[in-house]
């Protein structure tokens, strides 16, 4: 979504007003935004961006902080790029074993490093000073409006260079990451490297605003690696709009002014923020930038919809998908059982059998969605059997859904897998819920895929649909292969009558 020309007059309109006409008091609250917006705009990319859960966030903005009080009575302003080089490294160092992790997994291991940043700047006294942190560092450093324009010169630049980098295919990327991560897998998208340069990239800016905090303080204590500026990233991402170009901003402007505007209610304004908080969550989940957005008239961005082009061009790739005696296993369930079978390029192959006779687990075999316990599936020789989804995507292999994407319809499933010019296609039940003329659009759809060269592999419940468009047909019963050969022959077959056609009398 980029930033519109209203969005970039809001954006620009604080650190003005701060540098021409508001006193040092003024100066210093307009500061302060755009120090915790820094952490909001790295905290967005991987939290509301890929949907990540990142408890460390204010963990890594008390490692710069720590990093410039430590260097800056030496460094100078210098202080500042190794701050964040400092909370990079130490995101780095923490996503390996963090990354992998799914869910609610990901977000205790970020809260278990936060922990330990925060036990390090308590007992590690010799370095941190304890609990009583480190002071009279910043003698070197920029103050007042020096500062106010230089966090929101780095805080604008941020905004307007996330805005335009996730507005394309990037955006895109990411969208399925977060909605639909094993459709992005299947696409090629390997999604622990966009998350390890999100909670990089994430890190680096948290580590920035929390120099520029420490220079406004004076003062570095365990305070600043707290839960509690974890919880204030949190909730101005999630209030502002997690995924919305000014979010962060919009958060972390309620996050420091409300405490001003309710100071003689004490510790209460927490109960405002609160209730602030919850009404957002209820009534505008999209949070404040998109509510704003949406009460001025503004379209919502929509996620771009892939097109077919009017000719197909030729594919370039693997010549051969080749799968010998591929088992797998659920348990003491056997779902799939020496199967075997190869498909050529510019070839349809169709894959029926009875629910629950192992299609689609075979299909999850062959993308890398579930792998294989025995057996070995090739291209042109190549081993593929032990890879990750987005490396067999990346050889040759697309793939599409029974479910689609949220919002989606099934055809933008498989005009997204075309996209990615892939020399073999699985698909999944493409005429489900189709109507008829649909399902005539679906079948010259793929005589086109045929006729570029592409290989296809059709699982489908129209044995007749299939029949018209597949060069052969797979029977499939009990994870086993009854029957291979032209539909014909598969047809009059009468293991395949007897299991899938229901036409038991006729089975030998």
């Amino acid at each position: 979504m980029p930033v519109s020309r209203f969005w970039l007059v809001v954006l620009i309109l604080p650190p003005a007003l701060g540098l021409a006409v508001l006193p040092s008091f003024g100066q210093r609250m307009v500061t302060l935004i755009g120090i915790y917006a820094l952490l909001g705009v790295g905290y967005q990319a991987v939290f509301g961006r890929l949907g990540a859960l990142n408890l460390a966030q204010g963990a890594l903005f008390g490692v710069g902080a720590y990093a410039t009080a430590l260097t800056a009575p030496m460094l100078g302003v210098l202080a500042y790029p190794l701050a964040i080089l400092v909370a990079a490294l130490v995101a780095a160092l923490a996503a390996g074993p963090t990354l992998r992790l799914q869910s609610h997994y990901f977000a205790l291991a970020t809260l278990a490093l936060a922990a330990l940043v925060n036990l390090a700047a308590v007992h590690a006294e010799n370095l941190t000073g304890g609990a009583n942190g480190l002071a009279g560092f910043t003698r070197a450093l920029p103050r007042g409006a020096v500062l106010l324009a230089f966090v929101w010169v780095c805080l604008i630049a941020a905004v307007l260079f996330q805005a335009q980098l996730f507005r394309g295919p990037l955006g895109e990327g990411a969208r399925l990451l977060r909605e639909a991560p094993l459709v992005a897998a299947t696409l090629g998208i390997d999604a622990s490297r966009w998350r390890f340069v999100a909670f990089v990239v994430g890190g680096a800016l948290a580590g920035l605003a929390g120099a520029c905090a420490a220079t406004v303080s004076g003062v570095v204590s365990p305070e600043t690696t707290g839960f509690s500026v974890m919880l204030l990233c949190l909730t101005s991402v999630v209030l502002g709009g997690a995924r919305h170009p000014m979010g962060a901003v919009l958060g972390a402007a309620l996050a420091v002014c409300l405490p001003e505007l309710f100071r003689e209610l004490q510790g209460a304004w927490l109960l405002a923020y609160a209730v602030a908080t919850l009404a957002v969550v209820l009534w505008a989940p999209e949070g404040l930038g998109g509510l704003i957005d949406r009460l001025r008239g503004a379209a919502p961005a929509e996620p771009p919809m892939p097109e077919l082009p009017d000719r197909l061009p030729p594919v370039v790739g693997p010549q051969r998908l080749v799968l010998d005696k591929v088992g797998k296993r659920f348990g003491g369930v056997e779902a799939l059982a020496d199967v075997s079978f190869a498909v050529a390029r510019g070839e349809i192959v169709g894959l029926v059998g009875a629910n629950g006779s192992g299609k689609t687990t075979l299909l999850n075999v062959i993308g890398g969605l579930e792998h294989a316990d025995s057996g070995t599936i090739s291209l042109d020789g190549g081993h593929i059997e032990h890879l990750p989804p987005h490396a067999i995507a990346r050889a040759g292999v697309g793939r599409t859904f029974q479910t689609t994407v949220p919002g989606e319809t099934r055809s933008a499933d498989l005009l997204r897998a075309i996209a990615t010019g892939a020399a073999f296609l699985l698909l999944d039940e493409p005429a489900a819920g189709a109507t008829d003329r649909e399902r005539e659009q679906l079948a010259q759809l793929l005589r086109r895929l045929r006729d570029a060269g592409r290989g296809v592999v059709v699982v489908d419940h129209d044995i007749a649909l299939l029949s018209r468009i597949c060069d052969r047909l797979v029977c499939l019963d009990r994870g086993r292969v009854i029957a291979i050969g032209s539909p014909t022959e598969v047809r009059a077959d009468p293991k395949v009558r007897a299991s899938f056609l229901g036409l038991a009398d006729q089975a030998a």
